[in-house]
């Protein structure tokens, strides 16, 4: 066999143009699979099997665990759909029957015929003589359902049909586990654990299993001493060795393991992993007086690399206050379109078209200020919460969530539609152009573009157009192997469609009461987004333990129902002189306090209280069968490759074995990206001939 280091090293992933059947054949070689037809024809970057056969569209969502826990995403979207498919049944239907039984749409000459102002509750509701008794009463029954539906589901105990509980059995490695800092920085891994399998607990001498111990080094010190070694040998080296040969044979695991004195810069802090969470507690009992203990985050939370922001944190501050304004604008946007309606009275066809272009253009708006401001928010939520209250922030990003529902799609097109311009509140709803077209296209267009975004996001869409270029008009490029295998790679964001289908389900629970029509277009939209997801998730998923990390929190849930429980006040608003009966008033009344009561003061009455048992070492060992411990997740070095380099028996199976999963490992992944990040800074460098005391590397994280 050749070279360990050399087999992992494997095909240049440096050279260009690149080769772009190489690169198809890559990420070919990264999808999820249900076996392999060809299991000679592997990738020569990662060694994976090429040829496999792929799962059907119609396997069960939960053999999809094995590849991480993104799969609860589609167990959501069925949640969601359950959830408005109960509403719509109970409550919905009777109340879309019953307003296509109406007439005042066709009696009113301003109203726009469309099925939309047909089967909403205009067409029937006369402020002085409506009330609909059974309606208020199914509402009230369609909310208890949804709740004994939710208290079901949070107390199923299988995890992989419950996305309430954990989302994973990582919580596991995390309470047998601690972070310990302040330990001496020229101890190696072998002193720090023959010192802490050693202890003392209660001055009786105490031998501990310790099953991982990971030191954390820095990262950006490695980093630069790696681009400052690069830069020697170019400049000493008078063999004609070409840059990316010298990044190539120095920016890799296995030379940072052989000159690991000069490279690897101990922090001082490691993650210590012992067999139980007992055991883990007298632990530190034993050492909290000599070193500093904390808890872990799980090992996929860990954040290896501090980012240092180049940017002024109270701009960054200034720029989300201005994102959290961007509803104002759109205030004025709706008025604008109001004035245009009353200055343009027509009832052409034409004049109709164009005020419903209006109405989309304000929908298409709205859309995009909605997602500048949660990206905006995000990106500083992020920069604040890198080293701390993180727990604290995620639950104010979810907060932050229905609060920008309510800024962006209740108060400008109700407030603006209704108390603003001349004509009565049924006109200003139901005309071409008004509320209830504004309502079903903000709707319509947060649903087709889930789905059109499912299929081809913006990024992969740009990704797209570089391949077509690079491909097709620029093939002698310097695009290197690594960056095309890059271009053709398709990478899931589960949170940014969590969030996209949280703001679609509180826009149809609320307008709903109102435009019932607003359930079955959002339920097939949730329906084709889950197909779709599915369909994507099957044939461009990677073997990467991708992550969906999130819970069914209390929070979303009291977002569902009391946007629904709100709708039936949207008449109040957009009629003001409308009184509602008593029963109407008790039923409310009553179905507020209840609730309220419930989610503040009862909430295991629906989620299942969570109860703390101690982790055993049967706990831990199963969390091991599907996750990892913190060394594999350490970008920089995993230290048990160190007998891969010494091993004597070069033929063995276990040694192959060994340097196939080096060669898949995060380790090879982050040197491979690193390689990329100092060529490119490097060539940056020489093109501006800067001084060497000058160069600096890219804070950039290259994970």
């Amino acid at each position: 066999m050749e070279n360990p280091s050399e087999f992992i090293l494997g095909e240049n992933l440096l050279k260009s143009p690149p080769n772009f059947e190489m690169a198809k054949n890559h990420n070919r070689a990264q999808i999820i699979h249900n076996g392999i037809i060809n299991n000679l024809d592997r990738c020569l970057c990662c060694s994976l099997p090429i040829q496999t056969t792929k799962y059907s569209i119609l396997t069960d969502i939960n053999v999809f665990s094995e590849y991480g826990t993104s799969y609860k995403y589609l167990k959501l979207l069925k949640t969601y759909f359950i959830l408005l498919s109960i509403f719509f049944i109970i409550a919905g239907l009777y109340n879309l029957i019953q307003n296509t039984k109406g007439d005042l749409c066709i009696k009113s000459q301003s109203c726009k015929m469309n099925l939309n102002n047909q089967s909403s509750l205009l067409n029937r509701l006369d402020p002085e003589h409506y009330q609909d008794d059974v309606l208020d009463v199914l509402y009230a029954i369609a909310i208890i359902a949804q709740l004994v539906f939710v208290r079901y589901l949070t107390y199923q105990t299988n995890d992989y049909y419950n996305v309430d509980h954990d989302y994973d059995s990582e919580k596991t490695i995390k309470s047998c586990s601690f972070q310990i800092s302040s330990i001496n920085l020229k101890w190696k891994k072998n002193d720090i654990l023959n010192y802490f399998r050693n202890g003392m607990l209660d001055e009786i001498p105490v031998q501990y299993n310790i099953i991982d111990c990971c030191l954390i080094y820095d990262i950006n010190y490695l980093e630069n001493e790696l681009k400052l070694q690069v830069i020697n040998v170019q400049q000493t080296e008078n063999n004609g060795r070409s840059l990316k040969d010298i990044i190539r044979k120095t920016v890799n695991q296995f030379y940072v393991m052989n000159n690991s004195n000069k490279y690897l810069k101990f922090t001082g802090s490691v993650y210590i992993t012992l067999s139980d969470e007992q055991e883990a507690k007298n632990f530190k009992k034993c050492f909290k007086r000599n070193f500093s203990l904390k808890e872990c985050p799980r090992p996929s939370d860990v954040i290896w690399k501090k980012k240092i922001s180049n940017g002024n944190p109270n701009l960054q501050l200034i720029k989300t206050a201005i994102a959290c304004c961007g509803w104002l604008p759109n205030i004025a946007i709706e008025v604008a379109k109001n004035d245009y309606i009353l200055s343009n009275p027509g009832k052409s066809q034409d004049q109709l078209q164009i005020n419903t272009l209006l109405s989309l253009a304000t929908a298409l708006i709205l859309f995009l200020s909605t997602k500048i401001c949660i990206y905006t928010i995000e990106n500083y939520v992020h920069q604040s919460s890198h080293d701390s209250k993180r727990q604290f922030w995620k639950q104010y990003l979810q907060l932050n969530e229905f609060l920008i529902c309510i800024m962006f799609y209740l108060y400008p097109p109700i407030f603006v539609a209704v108390y603003s311009g001349e004509g009565s509140r049924q006109e200003k709803l139901w005309r071409a152009g008004g509320l209830s077209e504004d309502i079903i296209l903000i709707i319509l267009v947060n649903g087709v573009v889930q789905i059109l975004f499912t299929i081809m996001d913006i990024r992969q869409a740009w990704k797209l157009i570089q391949f077509i270029y690079y491909k097709y008009f620029n093939q002698e490029s310097n695009l290197t192997q690594f960056e095309a295998n890059k271009l053709l790679s398709k990478k899931f964001n589960f949170h940014q469609k969590r969030v996209d289908l949280t703001i679609l389900v509180f826009q149809c629970s609320y307008y709903g009461y109102l435009y019932p029509i607003c359930y079955p277009i959002t339920l097939i939209s949730i329906l084709i987004i889950y197909w779709l997801n599915k369909y994507q998730f099957i044939n461009y998923g990677t073997n990467e333990q991708v992550q969906f990390k999130y819970r069914l929190p209390k929070l979303l849930i009291m977002m569902l129902v009391l946007s629904q429980l709100g709708s039936t006040q949207i008449i109040k608003v957009t009629f003001l002189g409308y009184t509602s009966g008593w029963t109407f008033s008790y039923i409310f009344y009553a179905q507020c306090i209840i609730l309220m009561y419930i989610f503040l003061k009862q909430p295991e009455w629906l989620f299942k209280k969570r109860t703390s048992t101690i982790k055993t070492n049967l706990d831990l060992q199963g969390s091991l069968q599907n996750n990892q411990l913190y060394y594999k997740y350490n970008p920089v070095v995993n230290e048990n490759y160190q007998s891969i380099l010494f091993s004597e028996n070069q033929q063995s199976s276990l040694l192959i074995t060994q340097l196939l999963l080096a060669k898949q490992s995060r380790q090879q992944k982050y040197y491979n990206a690193l390689q990329i990040k100092l060529l490119r800074e490097i060539e940056q460098i020489q093109k501006k001939d800067m001084p060497r005391n000058q160069i600096r590397p890219n804070l950039e994280d290259v994970n």
